[in-house]
């Protein structure tokens, strides 16, 4: 059988709901929830009441909720990262340099790193691509008159909702546990 790490996890094998775990032990539901996402730990009261009524030790439940703060604060860290690309908005290439400040702050971390490294492979390989797209452009039109070819803003712009369309795909495959843009190679 599984191993149960988690106050959600030891609620279901009991076949609790929230709001039946909240009336048997006497605990808000909201507090409840609030432990299962690993938004508080919990007071000793909150933690005995609850192992009380599951019938397992309160140290479980502690282990369990420094576990969850753990992983909050890793998905807290892999969404800053991914939507410090916006920062592009303000900063030319500031889609690679937030995102890789963030990474390198955090790149002990397993989960930061992985989707982390994903997160930047993306931004280096499409700069590259939409930065020599305009560059390749202003020679072509640019006809060495010293003004801005017309196609070099829409690139621009192509560039922007490219990296918009990217972080919102991102943070919604981040949301869902799911491997984000499968089909970029990875860079880094």
């Amino acid at each position: 059988m599984k191993e149960l790490n988690t106050l959600k996890e030891y609620r279901k094998a009991r076949n609790y709901t929230q709001e039946e775990l909240a009336k048997q032990s006497g605990i808000s539901i909201r507090t409840i929830q609030r432990i299962e996402k690993g938004l508080t730990k919990g007071s000793a009261h909150t933690l005995k009441a609850l192992a009380k009524t599951l019938h397992i030790e309160s140290t479980d439940i502690i282990i369990s909720n420094e576990e969850n703060t753990r992983v909050h604060n890793d998905f807290y860290k892999v969404k800053l990262m991914n939507f410090s690309i916006l920062s592009v908005l303000l900063i030319p290439f500031g889609n690679i340099i937030l995102p890789t400040l963030i990474f390198l702050a955090n790149k002990s971390n397993k989960h930061v790193n992985s989707t982390g490294r994903r997160i930047l492979s993306i931004q280096i390989l499409s700069t590259f691509l939409l930065s020599s797209l305009a560059i390749s452009l202003f020679f072509i039109f640019g006809r060495g008159n010293g003004a801005i070819p017309k196609p070099v803003p829409i690139i621009y712009f192509i560039y922007t909702s490219v990296n918009i369309i990217i972080v919102i795909h991102t943070s919604i495959a981040i949301d869902k546990k799911k491997q984000i843009l499968k089909f970029f190679p990875d860079l880094i």
